[in-house]
C-alpha cells in the first residue's frame, strides 16, 4: 500500500504562504544587493509557493472541474507540487473557480526565463534591467494582494512589514 510522505493540509498551506512571503523578501534583498537574476528566481519561487497553497486550499473545487479520473488523481497527488511546466495551466483552472492569477503567473514565468537566460535575445523578454525591475515589483505587489485576499488569517505581519520597507526603499 502506498503511503503519503506527509499530510497536505492547513499546516502545509501556512508553510507555503510563509515561504512565499520569505521568497518575496529575499527577492527584494537580492535585488538591492545587485543580484538581479537570483532576485528574479526568488520572485518566481514565491509565486510557485502561493500557487501550491491555492491548489491545496481549493482542491475539491479543482477535482470537481477535472475532465477525467487521471486528471482528478493528478490534482490530488501532484498538483500541489506545482511543476513549472504546469503553472500556467493550473493558473487557468484556478481562474475557472474565481481566483485569477494568470497574469501573475505569466510575470513569474518571464522572471524565471530571465533568471536562467539573462538578457539573451530569443530567450528572455527583457533587454534592460529596468524592465525586469518593473515586473519584479508587480510580482511582489500582486502576490501580496492574493495573500491578503485569501490568507490574511496567518500571523505574517513581521514579514509583510519588512517587504513594505524594502519596497519603499527600492521604488523611491
Amino acid at each position: 500500500m502506498e503511503k503519503d510522505l506527509y499530510k497536505v493540509g492547513e499546516d502545509y498551506v501556512e508553510a507555503r504562504i510563509i515561504e512565499s512571503l520569505s521568497d518575496l523578501l529575499l527577492s527584494l534583498t537580492l535585488w538591492k544587493e545587485g543580484y538581479t537574476r537570483n532576485s528574479a528566481g526568488k520572485a518566481f519561487n514565491a509565486v510557485k509557493a502561493l500557487l501550491s497553497a491555492l491548489i491545496v486550499t481549493n482542491e475539491e473545487k479543482l477535482i470537481n472541474l477535472a475532465k477525467d479520473d487521471n486528471e482528478r488523481k493528478w490534482i490530488k497527488k501532484k498538483a500541489h507540487i506545482v511543476p513549472t511546466h504546469a503553472m500556467y495551466g493550473l493558473a487557468q483552472v484556478l481562474r475557472d473557480i474565481g481566483i485569477d492569477v494568470v497574469s501573475l503567473v505569466n510575470y513569474a514565468l518571464n522572471l524565471h526565463d530571465y533568471q536562467y537566460n539573462g538578457f539573451e535575445p530569443g530567450f528572455s523578454r527583457y533587454s534592460k534591467k529596468e524592465e525586469v525591475f518593473r515586473d519584479l515589483i508587480t510580482v511582489v505587489k500582486e502576490t501580496r494582494k492574493v495573500i491578503d485576499a485569501y490568507y490574511s488569517k496567518y500571523e505574517i505581519k513581521e514579514i509583510l512589514e519588512k517587504i513594505d520597507e524594502l519596497l519603499k526603499e527600492l521604488t523611491k
